[in-house]
Parts: structure tokens; C-alpha cells; sequence
């Protein structure tokens, strides 16, 4: 979340904002005036104008002044320039961020999942209109593809984490400023996997489990978990292995023999990932995209339905 003195930057720039737009308007009224009929300026509008100028001038010193200097551009001259900079400082708050996500302004949160719109949400098959839908996205982090889901159309969208949002050296506040800046509606829910049930979170027409099932001890409960809340699809996005083998299999990583991440469990290959889809109850099961590849390895995205 934003820090108080960040919030009452930001309101001052709000009040800015509404009265530029208002000094706008009577200034071109004023001016059409003095072209027409040669009216002056009004004493009051000038002074007023004067008044803002200072104000504006105010707004900027406060603005450089926060711990982000590498962030402040060369000079500012707009208000998108003083919003550009306390969004870039409140950004950089963020000890990790997961996602990139595009918060207006020219800003673009750090992530290191390298993620950008629309290809990201075109590589997973991320329908272009979910406009009347439910999605739920389960392991949302940072919420990239939770706010995606809201920008095309869906009608309510849950973002589910418990192991990021209650990590103390990530957390949620990638997605509470998020979400604050893009003025979202999604809601928020701290949950295990394996732990979400239609009692406790309801039933989705569209779920997201993406990048989670690798990090599943348990997986095939996992999925079981992620079936009994999807009403009718499911968009999984997973690490890949054994993709050379000719069966149903998966390695087991020991400690962190996978990226040296000891929360990395499982690697499946493509078959096995749609054998375990149908043991939850899944029916109709389509690999739609494969990256990433090296050696046994890859990144896949699965689209099951029930």
C-alpha cells in the first residue's frame, strides 16, 4: 500500500488535476473572448492561474524529494510527469516484483517474469472477451493476468496466493498498489490450493493455474482441489519434463536440482499432465502452446474443460 505521505501527494496531484482541467475550460472561454470582442482577461482568472503555478511548483519540489532520484525526470513540466514520478517511487518500494504490469504513464512494474500485453495472455489463450464471466486466478502474485481478465470483460475476477503474499521477502504489496493505481475491482483471497473449495471460494467459469503445479508436493490433489472450482475451463500453464519419454511420467526434484529452488517439486511430461487432468475429472484436454524448450524441458499451456 501506499505510504501516507505518498497519499497525500497523490491528492494533491488529483486537486491539481481537477483544477487544470477547469482553468482549461474558462481559459480558452477567456480567449475566445478577447479574440471576438477584445474582453480581457478577468483579474480573478489571472490570479488564479498564478495561484496554481505556484501550487504546481510546490507539488514538484515535494515530488523530487522522494528516496527514488534515479526515477525523476530530467525536468518536470506536466503533471503526467509528477505522476510518472511518484508511481515509479512507490514502485520501487516493491522489494520483488513477479509480473510486468503496464500502470499508465509510461510506467512498467520490474518484473522478472517478463510478462507484456496482449502476448502474454495470447500465449496462454487467454480468451479475448470474457465479457459476462467469473475467473478465478489461483497463484495470482503481482495479479497480471488477474487485471488482463478484468481489462477483457469478465464480470468478477478472484486473485488467490497464500506462499507469495505471506512470504516476508515478497508479499502482497505488488498487488494491493496494483490494483490501487488501476482503479481494478478484483478481489483478493489469502488460500492454499489446497485448501479452495466451492465452499470456501465458489465456482468460476474460468480458472488460472498458472506456473503453480510444479511447486505442488502434492499435485494430483492439487488439481483436484483446482477441478471442484472450475465450472467450465481450466487454463494451466506448467514446467514440463521427461518429454523424451514415451509413457506417463514426471522427475522429482530433490532440494533445488530445478533453477536451485527447493519449492519446485514436480516436472511431468505433456502426457502425464493429461493423464493427471483426467483423473480430477477434466474431459476435454488440448495442449495449446510449447516454449521455453531445452533439452527434456519446456513450458507448456494446457486447456481442459469438464
Amino acid at each position: 500500500m501506499m505510504t501516507a505521505e505518498t497519499q497525500t501527494l497523490w491528492q494533491q496531484l488529483n486537486d491539481l488535476k481537477k483544477r487544470a482541467t477547469d482553468l482549461n475550460l474558462r481559459f480558452s472561454q477567456a480567449a475566445q473572448k478577447l479574440q471576438h470582442s477584445g474582453t480581457p482577461l478577468s483579474e480573478s482568472l489571472v490570479e488564479e492561474l498564478a495561484v496554481y503555478r505556484q501550487d504546481f511548483d510546490k507539488l514538484c519540489a515535494k515530488t523530487q524529494q522522494l528516496p527514488s532520484p534515479q526515477a525523476a525526470p530530467a525536468e518536470i513540466v506536466s503533471l503526467q510527469d509528477i505522476e510518472r514520478l511518484l508511481l515509479k517511487a512507490e514502485v520501487a518500494k516493491i522489494p520483488t516484483w513477479h509480473h510486468c504490469i503496464d500502470l499508465g504513464c509510461g510506467v512498467i512494474t520490474p518484473g522478472g517474469g517478463k510478462t507484456s500485453s496482449p502476448q502474454t495472455e495470447e500465449k496462454i489463450g487467454l480468451p479475448e472477451s470474457l465479457a459476462g464471466m467469473t475467473v478465478l486466478d489461483v497463484g495470482a502474485w503481482d495479479g497480471f493476468y488477474s487485471f488482463a481478465a478484468e481489462r477483457r470483460g469478465a464480470k468478477r475476477v478472484l486473485a488467490t496466493d497464500s506462499f507469495v503474499w505471506q512470504s516476508p521477502d515478497v508479499g502482497k504489496g505488488g498487488f494491493e498498489l496494483a490494483r490501487t493505481v488501476l482503479k481494478s475491482q478484483v478481489e483478493d483471497m489469502e488460500i492454499d490450493v489446497l485448501d479452495l473449495s466451492p465452499e470456501k471460494v465458489g465456482v468460476f467459469d474460468l480458472v488460472l493455474f498458472l506456473g503453480v503445479l510444479y511447486h505442488m508436493r502434492h499435485p494430483l490433489l492439487a488439481l483436484d482441489r483446482v477441478f471442484s472450482v472450475t465450472g467450465k475451463q481450466l487454463i494451466l500453464e506448467t514446467h514440463v519434463d521427461m518429454l523424451d519419454c514415451q509413457r506417463p511420467a514426471a522427475a522429482f526434484y530433490c532440494g533445488g536440482e530445478l533453477n536451485n529452488d527447493p519449492t519446485n517439486w514436480f516436472g511431468p511430461n505433456a502426457l502425464a499432465v493429461k493423464g493427471m487432468l483426467e483423473s480430477a475429472g477434466f474431459r476435454d484436454i488440448k495442449a495449446v502452446n510449447i516454449s521455453q524448450a531445452s533439452g527434456t524441458c519446456a513450458r507448456m499451456v494446457f486447456h481442459a474443460w469438464r
